[in-house]
């Protein structure tokens, strides 16, 4: 058996997932239905796992809480700026989850569906409508975790923090251009 000393640099994995994410993301409207359906998604998963709570000790942590945890890890391992700042968003996500979830019942599933349908008519919306693409997610289902970072990643460009990654979310042209990929047009 061969022994590769070489590791993979995780940053690399990063930059090469995200380039390849931003190449069917390339609308700017398209990416603002993201950035209002991803967060939705999201919130339509984590809300019934809100309601059940794993007892550790003294305490009972919510199972989507612990269910996010490798996603996290992920997030911050491939890069750490984008990955806290992801952590972050989504602490407003679990609050708002648990406060759902505190309905319980038919109030709790009725909400929940409801963010996952609107959820994914914005993500579908976005890929049918504005970018005449099929999702990302189709073609590598590992894109399902690099959506988030998508954009957290676009949203710290805009805000001037990591002009770093504009590289990996420019559209390469016919011409061998490249074209910056904003928000709004």
């Amino acid at each position: 058996m061969r022994h590769f000393s070489r590791s993979i640099s995780l940053t690399r994995v990063f930059h090469t997932q995200l380039a390849a994410y931003a190449a069917y993301h390339r609308d700017p409207s398209n990416c603002i239905t993201h950035l209002i359906g991803i967060p939705m998604l999201f919130l339509a998963v984590i809300t019934p796992l809100q309601a059940l709570r794993i007892p550790l000790h003294h305490h009972y942590i919510p199972l989507a809480v612990v269910l996010t945890l490798p996603a996290m890890a992920l997030w911050l391992m491939l890069d750490l700026g984008v990955g806290a700042m992801l952590v972050l968003a989504l602490c407003p996500l679990f609050v708002i989850a648990a406060r759902i979830a505190q309905h319980g019942g038919g109030a709790m599933w009725g909400i929940t569906a409801l963010l996952f349908v609107v959820g994914w008519i914005f993500q579908l919306a976005g890929h049918f409508i504005f970018d005449g693409r099929k999702p990302a997610f189709v073609d590598d289902l590992s894109h399902t975790l690099i959506g988030p970072m998508f954009v957290a990643a676009k949203l710290l460009v805009w805000l001037g923090l990591r002009r770093d990654l504009v590289s990996y979310l420019e559209e390469v042209q016919q011409d061998g251009r490249t074209a910056p990929f904003d928000w709004v047009r």
